[in-house]
């Protein structure tokens, strides 16, 4: 399960769950899931914390490199 943790426009952490690393990357391939410039609080990979600092539009980037 990934569990990504952003910070939306109203100053609020919402969180996406995806169920396998595949879906994710599907989700943010196309980028309509959330807008890019919300900044990401963290992420999770099967309830373990992923290094990754950075904002939505640059996690489709990260998840290539996983």
């Amino acid at each position: 399960m990934i569990e990504i943790y952003y910070t939306d426009a109203y100053k609020l952490e919402r969180v996406q769950q995806f169920d396998n690393l595949d879906e994710a990357k599907l989700a943010f391939a196309g980028c309509v899931t959330l807008p890019d410039y919300y900044p990401v609080t963290r992420i999770l990979k099967d309830g373990q914390a992923l290094d990754f600092q950075g904002i939505v539009g640059d996690l489709y980037r990260y998840f290539q490199t996983l």
